[in-house]
């Protein structure tokens, strides 16, 4: 690393090809709101308080969405630059190796010779974890480093969220080696994992920072680990703070009968009557809750009306989605009920 401690920062999501249906919420991972805030906003908050300064976002057909609300970077004191979106609609089809194999070319390309951080997916890690990566990196110079659930465990082609649940640090002798190997049968996290366990075979210095037992990362990638990773985040007390209930209440002339149980956060344009909020809710913008609804353990998107007297637990509302009057939408924990987007 050199003296200024420079590490730059790559987001990549898998490619989804314009045949398959659209993802379980119709939104794309990386626009998922945590707490009502995007994942991708996020995480390069957490880049930017690990040092990162410049951050490649590579997310297929998705990264002009993404890239109409990150802009330029400047919010987080960053220069933000964007993959690829050539996987169009309108595009010709192309076997996944090949769109993987040229995110690795655009990955190589812009890292050059500094370390950079790699999130393969939408994924979140503990605050702390990306400092530890960058500081590791710092005292020990290895060639890459894993941090997430199971880090130890060797090379796997599956795409089980349960397995590719790691963010990696990787150094230019290990971005030239990823250059040269393969992607055929690979996923993102798949394929950096065999790249650092030949490096480590090899004799070469691969560090790995399993997370702490209960602590895995923040994972969207179904709405039972999105609603589970949206509770532990509010559980936290970090993202409820960013919420003065008082403030809210006044501003959106709610009824004094509003009952909210923490942690809830609530956008200060959401417009609430008589009702129960909480535990466990993320009301969006523009939302409005109806007089005598009771919502729990769900998250409300922004723009979602929710009808008098709904009773809603472990559920997420889409965008501008309706809820009749009275409806019941009760799932559990290990099955979210998700209502799509209007």
């Amino acid at each position: 690393m050199d003296d200024k401690g420079l590490v730059r920062g790559v987001i990549l999501t898998e490619v989804r090809d314009v045949a398959e249906p659209a993802v379980w919420d119709g939104c794309p991972d990386l626009l998922l709101p945590l707490a009502n805030k995007p994942l991708v906003e996020r995480i390069l908050s957490e880049y930017a308080r690990a040092g990162v300064r410049e951050t490649l976002i590579s997310a297929g057909r998705d990264t002009r969405e993404i890239a109409s609300l990150c802009g330029n970077g400047a919010r987080w004191d960053m220069i933000l630059t964007y993959g690829d979106a050539r996987d169009a609609p309108n595009a010709p089809d192309a076997p996944v190796g090949q769109h993987l194999h040229e995110r690795v070319r655009e990955l190589a390309a812009f890292a050059k010779d500094a370390p950079f951080l790699v999130t393969p997916g939408p994924l979140l890690l503990e605050s702390e974890v990306y400092a530890r990566l960058v500081q590791s990196s710092r005292e020990h110079r290895p060639c890459g480093i894993r941090a997430g659930r199971n880090a130890r465990s060797t090379s796997c082609t599956s795409g089980d969220a349960a397995v590719d649940s790691s963010v990696y640090l990787i150094t230019h002798r290990s971005c030239d080696a990823l250059e040269k190997t393969s992607t055929h049968g690979h996923t993102l996290n798949g394929l950096l994992d065999a790249v650092l366990d030949d490096l480590s075979g090899r004799g070469e210095t691969v560090l790995n920072l399993d997370l702490e037992p209960g602590h895995p990362p923040f994972d969207v990638r179904s709405p039972e680990a999105y609603l589970a990773s949206n509770e532990r985040l509010l559980a936290s007390g970090s993202a409820s703070a960013e919420t003065e209930f008082p403030a809210i209440m006044d501003d959106n002339f709610s009824s004094p009968n509003l009952v909210m149980r923490a942690p809830v956060v609530v956008d200060d344009t959401a417009e609430l009557e008589r009702c129960r909020i909480g535990p466990g809710v993320c009301i969006g913008p523009g939302v409005r809750i109806g007089h005598g609804a009771a919502i729990e353990h769900s998250v409300i998107m922004s723009g979602a009306d929710i009808g008098d007297g709904a009773s809603i637990s472990y559920a997420v509302v889409g965008k501008n989605a309706g809820i009749e009057n009275r409806s019941i939408l009760h799932g559990r924990a290990d099955h979210v009920i998700v209502v799509q987007s209007a």
